[in-house]
């Protein structure tokens, strides 16, 4: 589904001071995009002081096709991934972390999809990896579910629109639709947001890929503040952004539901690689009407840690029901 000569997919890579990673993923990418002339490949770096340029040069000496944007100076995460999301010239967009991998065979995948039928959003499911990445994809016996409302998908996917590499977004339907400047979100470490949330709200059809094409490196972020950026700065985001509140309630719960509690058990543990704050001091003015709240998060901020450790198991069982009976509470 080329029109004069466009390309279906643009897969965008941010990049900073990751030429390993970087290095590991291109070699992915490369082998799957032999003789591919519907995806444009780019390359944003921000101005990384490692081998970045000459890991570059050696995959485009070798026939990689792929276009390189080297910034003066490092213009921060966020105006980077906006930068990958405006040069892009696809009808689709790819942003990916330059620590994931798309998994072999996974393009040809995403590209039959997309090729089938127009969506707004397209939702790629991933699995964790640690260390060096073996080229093995855990089975799902579902390959794809269509979803008719986005209030099916954000009960899904709820928090995990903020994980830029599981989003390819319909830019043409993004770009002709009215929302707030992208560039506001940036410094909040969640500008992804403003294409996906978009997307949402003029939402036709989605898919949503159950067979895991992304492998994603786990524990290799931190750095900011986490319950600042997914507590009272996801929760304005997601209040500003999003028309539907039967849209925004999944997205908020199952962030409280699903995403904290891990973290606030690491938190306890003292192995967090993200700045420290006080979680219930900012959790609680945001979330103290959602019960969610008390019943997932409070518990495991005051309890003693093998206490704490006994609630979160009992909170992960109570969301493998929720999930089983279709997600009630997370609505």
């Amino acid at each position: 589904m080329q029109t004069n000569g466009r390309k279906l997919l643009t897969i965008a890579i941010p990049t900073y001071k990751r030429s390993a990673y970087l290095a590991r993923l291109l070699s992915v990418l490369a082998l799957q995009l032999i003789d591919e002339p519907r995806v444009e490949l780019i390359v944003s770096d921000n101005a990384s002081p490692d081998d970045t340029p000459t890991i570059i040069e050696g995959f485009q000496k070798k026939g990689l096709q792929l276009t390189y944007i080297r910034n003066e100076t490092n213009i921060g995460a966020d105006a980077n991934f906006l930068q990958c999301f405006e040069e892009a010239t696809g009808k689709y967009v790819w942003l990916v972390g330059d620590d994931d991998i798309i998994v072999p065979t996974a393009i040809e995948k995403v590209l039959t999809y997309l090729s089938r039928e127009e969506y707004d959003l397209v939702y790629v499911s991933s699995y964790g990896i640690q260390g060096s990445y073996q080229p093995s994809v855990p089975l799902n016996s579902k390959e794809a579910s269509e979803f008719g409302t986005p209030e099916e998908l954000a009960r899904r996917v709820h928090v995990f629109f903020t994980f830029m590499s599981g989003n390819i977004i319909n830019k043409d339907r993004v770009c002709s639709a009215i929302h707030m400047p992208f560039s506001n979100l940036v410094g909040t470490n969640l500008v992804q947001l403003g294409w996906v949330y978009t997307a949402l709200n003029g939402h036709k059809r989605s898919l949503f890929i159950h067979e895991p094409l992304i492998a994603a490196t786990t524990n290799n972020t931190g750095g900011y503040r986490l319950f600042t950026v997914f507590g009272s700065s996801l929760a304005r985001i997601t209040e500003e952004w999003l028309n539907s509140e039967t849209v925004k309630r999944p997205i908020i719960n199952g962030t409280l539901q699903k995403f904290f509690p891990i973290f606030l058990l690491s938190t306890k543990k003292k192995n967090s690689g993200f700045v420290e704050e006080n979680p219930d001091h900012i959790l609680r003015p945001v979330f103290k009407t959602n019960f969610r709240y008390w019943v997932f998060n409070f518990p495991i901020i005051w309890m003693p840690s093998w206490l704490a450790r006994i609630w979160f198991l009992v909170g992960r069982g109570i969301n493998k029901l929720d999930s089983i009976m279709g997600a009630p509470l997370v609505r």
